[in-house]
């Protein structure tokens, strides 16, 4: 609202003031009953507070006492100064709608002017432009008033959003920590993330994301739309989250996800809020499965993430099936065809995939038998085979392999 520059002369001012003076001392319990009864009959939100009638009417009191106040130049008692962050912090930590509360200090600016205007008449102001400009000050002292609550709103609704976070940070902390092993920590949970206890879930394990970072802003905005019950937090330098997924795919709820494959992420499905410890886990191996970025379900890396648990016994093994695979001079290519095989299980599909001959494919398979002994026939000696391609994925495998390629 643009009120213009206009400057009341001191007679008129004072005459305000003098007005001001007055409806303090004599009509601040009519004035703000008055607009009390009016704002109930405006103002839904107003009508269903669940406060008594006498409370309402205490806080209505109180701001127009501050506002009536400062028009008379007086100095304003430090309890009725307090009048406007004392009601912005209530409504705010009662979830009060913020455009009824604006609503409410125009109601006081309307009140106000007519108790003015019907004052002025009596004194034979009205029809006086000057006393008009002199009513300027009945809007400015109005419209700071507003400026206030607004102001004390929505610090107190940051304080209000900063101690739910904490709160909801703390708890699902000790759910991770603590939830496999007290059924408490897990019922508490639920409540703070307001997440079912038996809810089917996503576990996230996300490394180093930074909390400024655009792919986890972008996360969050996706999850949001799609309307998905969540909660994120950091142990260390870890992302972890969970996702309840509801009736939805665990494949719905990855390409919701998806910003967050610029880091290594591994995911877990997991039934009830109680499994989230170990879905913790489970993700942890789901990256360590492989070296590189990307969001890797477990389900699709079982093998990789049941090897991370023994790094040392998988690395023995890997080696010493692969040593003499690599020890051949075109070990990259024989490798690279290995995994397709393993992947495709299909001679023509690998020949297909890497645009090579048949007969190429079936070459290169037969080296890689007969130089590592095994048989891709035999289940067993497959099942060796994968794993030791799969270990190779893994950054301790990725450092092996720099090795070899500077040894060659």
């Amino acid at each position: 609202m643009h009120i213009p520059e206009r400057h009341p002369s001191g007679r008129h001012a004072e005459a305000v003031r003098s007005i001001a003076r007055m409806l303090l001392a004599e009509r601040l319990e009519e004035l703000a009953t008055n607009a009390q009864a009016r704002l109930d009959r405006q103002e839904r939100a107003y009508a269903d507070m669940p406060v008594e009638p006498a409370v309402k009417l205490a806080g209505m009191r109180r701001t127009l006492e501050l506002a009536l106040t400062r028009l008379s130049g007086d100095a304003v008692p430090p309890d009725v100064a307090r009048a406007t962050s004392d009601v912005g912090r209530q409504r705010a930590e009662q979830g009060f709608p913020l455009p009824a509360l604006v609503h409410s200090f125009q109601l006081d600016f309307r009140v106000l002017w007519e108790a003015f205007v019907e004052e002025g008449r009596k004194r034979g102001l009205a029809g006086d432009p000057g006393f008009l400009d002199g009513l300027l000050l009945v809007w400015e002292a109005t419209d700071t008033n507003s400026v206030e609550v607004v102001d004390a709103y929505h610090r107190a609704e940051r304080d209000l959003t900063s101690h739910r976070l904490q709160v909801r940070s703390r708890a699902f902390e000790r759910l991770v920590l603590e939830g496999e092993r007290d059924t408490a920590v897990v019922a508490d949970a639920s409540a703070k993330l307001g997440i079912p206890v038996d809810a089917p879930l996503v576990v996230l394990v996300a490394e180093g994301v930074p909390t400024s970072d655009r792919s986890l802003a972008d996360c969050h905005q996706a999850l949001r739309r799609a309307n998905l019950p969540y909660h994120f937090g950091y142990l260390g330098d870890e992302l972890l989250g969970v996702i309840n997924r509801g009736r939805r795919s665990s494949g719905a709820v990855h390409d919701h996800l998806a910003p967050l494959g610029a880091w290594r992420c591994g995911t877990v499905d997991v039934d009830g809020l109680a499994g989230t410890p170990r879905g913790v886990r489970l993700a942890r191996a789901a990256i360590r499965s492989d070296a590189v970025p990307g969001l890797r379900p477990i389900r699709r890396h079982w093998i990789g993430a049941i090897m991370s648990g023994d790094e040392e016994l998988t690395g023995v093994m890997a080696r010493d099936v692969l040593a003499p695979l690599m020890a051949a001079r075109d070990h990259e290519s024989l490798i690279e065809t290995l995994r397709h095989y393993l992947a495709l299980g299909s001679v023509t599909e690998v020949a297909d995939r890497t645009y090579r001959h048949r007969n190429t494919v079936r070459n290169r398979l037969q080296a890689v038998e007969h130089a590592t002994g095994l048989s891709l026939a035999v289940p067993a000696d497959a099942a060796l085979l994968a794993m030791a391609t799969e270990w190779l994925r893994t950054t301790t495998g990725q450092g092996y392999l720099r090795q070899r390629g500077a040894l060659d």
